[in-house]
């Protein structure tokens, strides 16, 4: 006696083109959705980062002032992430004359790569902003970042600071506020929509 079987033979176990062409679609979807995710990430690593070497940038800068008993100068200069670190050497001789102050010992370390500095302003008071107004010391004009001035008492201008990622500058933006009389800083990053609710 033959026993028939109800099921057909089965054939070789294998993948059909179909189900192929699914998985990759789904891999090449699930490496897209984490390249965006990783650039968005870079941008925000380098936003923090900047934000955290300019904070350093003003708390030396400040402690330089009052170790020297002399007026020291921030400025940013037209290239990207470039610092330079002014003092005044003379003050009684030459007052307001800032030169580059070749003792500092940290601007290495305040190198802003990845990011831009897009705006710095001031913004609340200042002890000297009235001298520094007199005399067209420190002031921006024509699009031109100001100068954060730091005096050998502990104070400094007040700032306004917007800075950007140098690789996508519309997404994020990074922003820095100190506060010259008390040196209190403030720092926050917003993305384009957040910065648009406001």
């Amino acid at each position: 006696m033959v026993l028939v079987s109800a099921k057909p033979p089965r054939a070789c176990g294998g993948f059909t083109l179909l189900e192929i062409l699914l998985v990759v679609a789904v891999i090449a979807l699930l490496a897209g959705a984490a390249i965006l995710s990783l650039g968005g990430r870079r941008d925000v690593e380098a936003l923090q980062e900047g934000l955290g070497r300019l904070e350093t940038a003003i708390l030396m800068a400040r402690a330089e002032a009052a170790n020297l008993g002399r007026r020291l100068r921030l400025e940013f200069g037209p290239e990207e992430a470039q610092v330079l670190v002014l003092w005044e050497p003379e003050p009684l001789a030459e007052p307001g004359t800032f030169v580059e102050y070749t003792g500092c010992t940290w601007q290495d370390s305040i190198e802003l790569e990845g990011v831009r500095i897009e705006k710095c302003e001031f913004a609340g008071s200042s002890a000297f902003r009235a001298m520094e107004t007199a005399t067209g010391a420190g002031s921006a004009s024509d699009g031109a970042l100001a100068a954060v001035t730091f005096e050998p008492d502990g104070s400094s201008d007040s700032v306004h600071l917007e800075l950007t990622g140098a690789a996508d500058p519309e997404s994020r933006r990074a922003f820095l506020d100190l506060d010259g009389l008390t040196g209190t800083i403030s720092t926050r990053i917003l993305t384009a929509s957040e910065m648009a609710k406001q």
